[in-house]
Order: C-alpha cells, then structure tokens, then sequence
C-alpha cells in the first residue's frame, strides 16, 4: 500500500516536469537574420537620354574586346555572337553630326550618334551572319556600309568612321500611332520603303514607336515616291500606304488604328476518309487584314488551336517539297463572332498510291514529262484544293503517293507533245495508268 509520503513525492515529481515544459515552451525561439540584398534604385528616367552615349564609350579604350569575347564564348551554343560597333560621323567639313541614326533593319537594332558625331550599336547576330549598317539624317545624304568577314575575323569589335555629304532633299518625317480609343501604341514596327523605278534608290527604313507612341524617319527623299506600312500586333488592323510621297516640309503623321476583335480556333485536319492527319502543318492568312499570319500543327491526333486570331476572311495554305512539290489550299472560310470549337479542316492526303507510265505513240517511254495531279472539293462557299507534280524518270514513270480518294485531275506535260488531261478514280488504293502522249500534226 502506498504511503502518504510517496504520493507527495510523486506529486512534486509531476510538478517539477511540468514547470520545467512550461519555462521550455514560452522561451522565445532563435531568429535567423534574413539576408538583406542590395537593392539598385530605379534609374531616373528623367535623366537618360537613349539618344546619349558618353564619348569614352565609344572610343577604342572604352570598348572591351575581351567583355565581348566573353560573351561569344557563352553564346557558343546558341549559334549566335554579340558584335559591338563604335565610331565618329562627320560632315564634310570635318564636324561632328549629331543625332544620325544608325540602324540595322534586318534585325532592328539602331542608336542615334551624339553631339560629338560619337556612336556605338551591339548587335546580336546569328553566326553565319553579318551586318550592314545604315546611316541616315536629315540634311545628309544616307550611307549604307557592309561590315564584312574579314573585319570580323580578329575580334568583335569594329571601328567605323565615316562623313555624310550635306543634301537638302533629306527630310526628317516624324508621326504618332495610336488606336481608335485614342490611346498611343508602343513598340509598333514602322516601315518607309522607296518604290520608285529605275532610279536607283533602295532606300528603306524600319523603326518602332516610342512609349508615347512617337516615331521619326531619318534621310527620307523629298519628292520620291515611298511605301509607308505599320505593322502592329494582332489586335489591330495594319496601315499601308503604297503611294507615300514626301514632301520639303512634311507635316507631322498620324496614324489611327482599329482595333480587332479575337477569335480563338480549334478543330481537326482530316483526310477525305475523315481519317487524322498528324502533324500537318498550314500557314493561317488573314484576307480581311492582309497582315496577319499565323502557323497551325496538327498533334498526333489531327487536333490544332489558334488563339487570339482576328475575325475576316482567312485562307490557309501548305507547301511540301518531299518526292516532288505538293501544294494545299482552303479558302471560303469567314471568321466570326461566335467561338470556334469543333472546326473542321479537310487535307487531300490518304492512303492512295497511283503510279503510272507516259508514253509516245510508239509506246516509247517519255522522260522528264511533267505530271500533275489536282483536286477540289467544294463544301458551300468552302473550296479545298490540292496540287501536286513531278516529272516522270528516265523510263517514263512516275509515282504519286499519299493521296486522299475521289476524283483526281491528271495533266500531262512535255516538250515535243501535245498536252493530255484526264479525271482519274480510285478503284483500289494502289491504281495504276499507262498515258499516251501525242506529237501535233
């Protein structure tokens, strides 16, 4: 039997562990110091001028070649290099020009020189490639200058001085894009482009508005004919001016555009069979605004989506190259308000082989006849077209494989011989056709 004695030991046992959880549970726990990074201040816009660049920059002992060459060491990989180019424009008397444009239109890169004449442009650009530098301003005559392997061989970094000769008929055009509502567009590709004939001027220039949707086109010709076009992005409809003249004194340029309306597409490539076709790829052209493109891919299961395509008219087309040229095209279609979910696009390829024999009225066989097969359906306004071709071998014979059922059109083409054409079956999925060709009396 348990004394009295125990039970108060035992009661102050339960105490003491209880006292020493309670001070272990409210003792404050340890809290690592979080990492404090550095934090840059946001530039001062105010203070920036894209247009500026310090002298020291752009001299010899301000570019790095070796800052460059690392650089392509880590581009490598990615089939591309960073080249730097710097220099000094002047006129003719020997003073610095500022504010020359300098672009490369191929990949959209440009800088302004400074009030020095200094200038400096990094370009990025695939290996196999090289820049060639426009330089353009009112006032001046352009320049354009190619910078060729041989320069590039050593390092990254090229020098290229140069002087622009003074000409009045070089004017300045200075405009602004926005939308319908009013609102400034940046980021818009703007293009002026010379179309005139015979006379030597491929001028053309590519630049893109500001974030107040502003934009300036250096060294345009006064009195010349130009192509203006602005490009923007799928949600609105694009501008084109193909009989752009400018003037002395042009007056500044706006440009409204209207917004679209979005339209997202799923559907189906089938066969004539109503069969899947798999990774089968069509080039999505917009009639309505005759801009915008896109490109579609059938999954494995014959599936595709297009979203965020503008409404209109649309065609879309496919080339092929493989064991001779093969072409598809659907037009008829309108895209409207309403969502599609479940659209149905119909390719000619199947599971059909037709291959055949050409030959003379000696049963002599004929080469290099060119064979061409065609085929349409119509589905309403609709029309699915398909056109292939290939040129028969040294026997005679020809092969076209892959080809959806129904009705085909064959003609048949070659040099010395009146042409044939003929509608062509399937009976079978292998078909073969011997065709004749006569020589005209």
């Amino acid at each position: 039997m348990i004394s009295k004695r125990h039970i108060t030991s035992i009661a102050l046992i339960i105490l003491l562990a209880l006292a020493l959880y309670l001070m272990n549970a409210t003792r404050p726990i340890p809290q690592s110091s979080p990492t404090t990074l550095p934090m840059q201040s946001p530039p001062d816009t105010a203070a920036i001028d894209k247009n500026q660049i310090d002298p020291s920059i752009a001299s010899p002992s301000g570019s790095s070649p070796h800052a460059i060459a690392q650089v392509q060491d880590d581009k490598q990989q990615t089939g591309s290099r960073q080249i730097e180019i710097f220099g000094q424009v002047m006129d003719q008397q020997q003073q610095p020009i500022e504010n020359v444009l300098i672009t490369e239109d191929r990949y959209f890169a440009n800088a302004r020189s400074d009030a020095q004449g200094n200038y400096r442009i990094t370009l990025d650009l695939p290996r196999h490639r090289f820049p060639t530098l426009h330089f353009l301003r009112h006032g001046f005559s352009g320049k354009r200058v190619s910078v060729d392997k041989t320069q590039l061989q050593q390092q990254a970094v090229v020098e290229i001085n140069l002087e622009l000769e003074d000409n009045p008929d070089s004017v300045r055009l200075s405009g602004w894009v926005g939308n319908d509502a009013g609102i400034a567009l940046a980021g818009v590709q703007i293009e002026l482009t010379a179309v005139e004939p015979g006379n030597g001027d491929n001028f053309f220039l590519t630049v893109f508005t500001d974030a107040d949707g502003n934009f300036d086109l250096e060294g345009a010709g006064v009195g010349k004919k130009h192509r203006l076009a602005v490009k923007p992005g799928p949600e609105y409809q694009g501008y084109e001016d193909n009989h752009f003249v400018v003037s002395r004194n042009p007056e500044r340029i706006s440009i409204v555009l209207n917004s679209l309306k979005l339209v997202d597409i799923d559907g189906m490539i089938l066969n004539p069979e109503a069969a899947p076709i798999a990774d089968f790829e069509l080039q999505v052209n917009n009639v309505t605004t005759g801009i915008h493109t896109r490109r579609i891919v059938s999954d494995a299961s014959g599936f595709f989506s297009l979203k965020n395509f503008p409404l209109g008219a649309i065609n879309l087309t496919s080339r092929l190259t493989s064991g001779g040229a093969e072409y598809f095209r659907i037009t008829g279609l309108t895209l409207t308000d309403n969502d599609y979910r479940n659209l149905i696009l119909i390719i000619d390829k199947g599971y059909h082989q037709l291959s055949g024999w050409v030959s003379d009225e000696h049963g002599i066989g004929v080469a290099k006849a060119m064979v061409t097969m065609t085929a349409r359906i119509q589905d309403a306004q609709v029309e699915y077209f398909s056109y292939r071709s290939q040129s028969t071998d040294q026997a005679g014979r020809f092969v076209f494989s892959s080809i959806g059922g129904g009705e085909h059109q064959l003609s048949v083409y070659a040099n010395g011989f009146d042409n044939h054409t003929l509608l062509h079956r399937f009976d079978a999925r292998y078909d073969q056709i011997e065709l004749s060709l006569t020589r005209p009396n």
